[in-house]
């Protein structure tokens, strides 16, 4: 295999037995040992031969499936349930065994496959971070560096020393990605594991994955997620009935895949989904104790990717709804409200501006909105607060998305004549790239193409 290669697969194929009966079990081996006791091709050994072959068949979950992967690059892998997507990935990672064809490696391998592979239920957290790290080759020493950062990218607090049986599904896939990224791997193999966490724990392992990708990382990613593979993957293979049904670029592929599915499903591109209801929020709030509502969740969430001058900081950052009440779900396009809470350590007098964008949990930004043109001025005391709010719209498909909040700070002199910022001359105060998640919930028969949607008005005029 050429050193430039990472993964090469040839020809692989998967047949697992299926027994007719647990006798057939028993007596197919007994059948087929005592067919090679005879001559091959004679009459006895085929009839021994046949009679075995009675009692079980054979299902095929993979046939002649062939790709390679260079070095650096990221390949998604994408197909309806019970397409072969896991099996090829288990094959790769060396947990199975394939019925024929060949599958190469080059390079130290961290696999994130079934949901708690690899730990022992019985040790905790910690120890089993020192055991999968010690299969990944790190020593005890290395592991002992990198413990603590560990530990805070699963984010599962004093877990980490119970045992992993008590353990929920989302605290076992935190602290799976957090072993193998953190031995930064020269390959990472990825089966649908992130689906498991919750909104702003994908966001963090999306970073994490780019920063690996930065490194020259090679990745071998599976989802039912055509955005995501196409927002990471250079390269994809769609996989259906066991068979390579299409590879090459990935927008090419998981446009060919999309396009079959809503022909399944005879939805021709509509989103026929049963409408929802969003999720109750808060009672209603009032400006004067938005400076003082509950800030757990904004604090956990500005941990993840955070940066500014802190001459005047983003302190809370939530969503109302159009009913006044803050929360995380909404409609299409529903008339909501952006809530910054800002404070100011030394005081601060001066011009500034917010900027929200709303962003896929992958990093993709979609649309941002800002007041570009007034003129905002702060008059902060040292130690004081201010609330500032945006109206805003969200009009995307639906799905779970973050939101990005900034905050700059300008001088008098820093506006173009017509009024306009200049953003040259600004100075960024507090800039949050997680601050907030959102749902949008399903819309029935909404006929969204694409991420973005916006009605309009149209007219016809008469020739």
């Amino acid at each position: 295999m050429s050193e430039e290669i990472a993964i090469s697969v040839q020809g692989v194929s998967k047949a697992y037995r299926i027994w007719e009966s647990p006798a057939g079990r028993l007596t197919s081996p007994i059948f087929q040992k005592a067919a090679g006791l005879f001559p091959a091709g004679s009459s006895l050994a085929q009839s021994l031969e046949n009679r075995a072959a009675k009692n079980y068949r054979d299902f095929w979950a993979l046939k002649d499936i062939s790709f390679e992967v260079k070095k650096g690059e990221s390949v998604g892998i994408i197909g309806r349930n019970g397409s072969g997507k896991s099996t090829i990935l288990q094959i790769i990672a060396g947990t199975l065994q394939p019925t024929s064809g060949t599958v190469k490696v080059n390079g130290r391998v961290a696999a994130l496959l079934e949901l708690g592979s690899g730990f022992n239920p019985e040790f905790t957290g910690r120890e089993n971070v020192y055991l999968n790290a010690a299969v990944l080759g790190l020593s005890r020493t290395e592991v002992d560096a990198k413990f603590e950062s560990i530990a805070a990218f699963a984010d599962i607090g004093d877990f980490i020393e119970q045992p992993v049986k008590t353990y929920s599904s989302g605290m076992m896939v935190r602290l799976a990605f957090a072993v193998q990224t953190a031995v930064e791997p020269e390959v990472l193999i990825i089966d649908e594991a992130l689906s498991v966490g919750d909104a702003p724990f994908q966001a963090k392992c999306f970073a994490r994955i780019r920063h690996l990708q930065g490194r020259g990382c090679t990745i071998l990613l599976v989802t039912h997620d055509s955005g995501t593979i196409q927002t990471f993957c250079q390269k994809a293979l769609w996989l259906a009935g066991s068979i390579s049904q299409r590879q090459g670029i990935s927008a090419d592929v998981c446009g060919a895949y999309n396009r079959d599915c809503a022909r399944a499903m005879g939805m021709d591109h509509q989103e026929h989904l049963a409408p929802s209801t969003a999720a109750p929020g808060l009672p209603k709030h009032s400006s004067n104790n938005w400076i003082n509502e509950d800030r757990t969740e904004f604090e956990k969430n500005a941990r993840i990717r955070r940066r500014g001058t802190a001459q005047v900081q983003i302190t809370n950052f939530f969503v109302l709804g159009e009913k006044g009440s803050r929360t995380a779900c909404m409609r299409w396009d529903e008339d909501i409200t952006a809530v910054y809470v800002l404070n100011s350590a030394k005081g601060y007098s001066g011009q500034f501006r917010v900027g929200l964008s709303c962003v896929t949990l992958q990093g993709t930004e979609l649309l941002s909105c800002a007041d570009r043109t007034h003129r905002h001025r702060l008059d902060i005391p040292a130690g004081g607060s201010v609330v500032v709010t945006m109206p805003f719209r969200l009009p995307l498909k639906s799905g779970d998305y973050s939101l990005y909040a900034g905050l700059f700070l300008f001088s008098d002199d820093a506006f173009f004549p017509e009024g306009t910022l200049d953003f040259s001359r600004s100075t960024v105060a507090d800039s949050i790239s997680y601050a907030a998640f959102v749902t949008i919930l399903p819309q029935f028969n909404l006929g969204i193409h694409g991420p973005v949607h916006f009605d309009t008005q149209i007219s016809v005029i008469a020739s």
